[in-house]
């Protein structure tokens, strides 16, 4: 088995299928944020899922992912601490036993928020994060801080 078909697999056991749509809590909230959008189409198709679980990685330790229901604004916080940030982020799931934050920004590309260590990492797509966090791959280069 490769590794996108393990990943399927993983979301597959979890509940998801082709096709998945939920109404989310926060689905017909007026906010014009592009990223409060990005992560409640990521809900649609994923939310309430718990996937994957946490054990022995390929370079990290594999995580599981538990979505949420409704997607939660980030920015504020993570702006004092990295203000190069230009824009809006919002969580969509917890990693790890809630360890991490899973977020995305208003132009749709994914970061891991490291509880632990107080790490923000830009991954870039969605496929890219869930494979890096599942498989416990590294997370590349955290973001500096202001």
């Amino acid at each position: 088995m490769d590794t996108e078909e393990y990943i399927t697999k993983l979301f597959v056991d979890a509940g998801w299928h082709e096709g998945r749509k939920i109404e989310g809590k926060n689905q017909a909230s007026n906010s014009s944020s592009a990223a409060h959008k990005n992560a409640v189409a990521v809900l649609a198709e994923f939310g309430g899922l718990d996937v994957g679980e946490v054990g022995s990685g390929r370079d990290l330790s594999a995580s599981d992912i538990s979505f949420r229901t409704e997607a939660f604004d980030f920015g504020n916080e993570f702006h004092n601490y990295w203000q190069n940030l230009d824009m809006s982020l919002f969580a969509f799931a917890s990693a790890h036993h809630d360890h991490m934050l899973l977020l995305v920004d208003d132009e749709n590309n994914f970061y891991i928020f490291t509880d632990p260590d107080e790490q923000l990492y830009k991954v870039g797509s969605f496929k890219e994060t869930m494979k890096r966090v599942l498989l416990g791959i590294n997370y590349g280069a955290a973001l500096e801080k202001a």
